[in-house]
């Protein structure tokens, strides 16, 4: 019974399940991708209503690519509207996402969305050329914003899920020591599996410390792509860990 119980311990391990009903978040990715479409119609107009003001440079002509700049550009928010919210629904619905870090994501979502309702404000003020470009400098600004905060809250997500994956292995291990009493090889297969999780919590931490520093002013992208540099090494250390476990769960059966 007791090596039977090993062996669903180290399964559950090696098998994590994600069970989560995501049935929102994925409405909310399809209203994202509807955004989308919506978004490269509007692009297209905007390009032919461009190209027909060149060929006939009418007030009327002029008045057409004001107004297709600016359904452009009303096109380009609600894009970033539903992939917020398509972000925040993801994490609501992630069982591995703590709530305080479910609710730094909805805060990060909502200060978010002020910007896109100031914005929005802004484009239907647009009259010239002029306001256009300037107003557009502004939707990119706030997008790379938009990206960093994301890309902050996704890693904390990853971050906590590798501590979790961590002190489940690091429990499995405690209870694979116990049994493996004097079996001297699987004492060793285990000395090296707690060396490999040391390891990989080690670069968890590295890439929690990356991404805290996702932030503007800074260089988010290149700290965003070091934290997801450890974050890869970490779960190569954690399947050599397993792989270990593994092996120590054989010897102990094996006696």
């Amino acid at each position: 019974m007791r090596k039977l119980l090993i062996l669903l311990a180290l399964l559950s391990l090696l098998l994590p399940t994600f069970a989560a009903n995501a049935a929102s978040a994925e409405d909310a990715r399809q209203t994202w991708q509807n955004a989308i479409a919506a978004r490269l119609s509007a692009d297209v107009a905007y390009k032919q209503a461009t190209e027909k003001y060149q060929k006939d440079k009418t007030p009327e002509n002029d008045a057409g690519v004001i107004d297709a700049a600016k359904a452009a550009l009303h096109s380009v928010l609600n894009e970033a509207e539903a992939w917020l919210n398509w972000k925040n629904a993801e994490a609501a619905a992630n069982p591995y996402a703590s709530a305080e870090i479910k609710q730094n994501i909805a805060a990060d979502v909502e200060k978010n969305l002020a910007k896109i309702a100031g914005l929005r404000t802004e484009v239907d003020a647009i009259d010239n050329r002029i306001e256009v470009a300037t107003v557009f400098i502004k939707i990119a600004g706030s997008y790379v914003e938009l990206l960093a905060d994301v890309a902050r809250n996704t890693g904390a997500v990853w971050v906590e899920w590798g501590n979790k994956l961590i002190a489940s292995a690091e429990s499995l291990e405690a209870k694979l020591r116990e049994t493996a009493t004097d079996n001297a090889p699987a004492l060793a297969a285990l000395d090296k599996a707690k060396a490999e999780l040391a390891e990989s919590k080690g670069h968890v931490n590295e890439a929690s410390s990356a991404y805290k520093l996702v932030t503007l002013p800074g260089t988010p992208l290149i700290k965003f792509a070091e934290g997801n540099k450890h974050l890869r090494l970490a779960r190569l250390n954690l399947l050599t860990a397993q792989e270990y476990l593994a092996e120590a769960w054989r010897l102990i059966l094996a006696e």
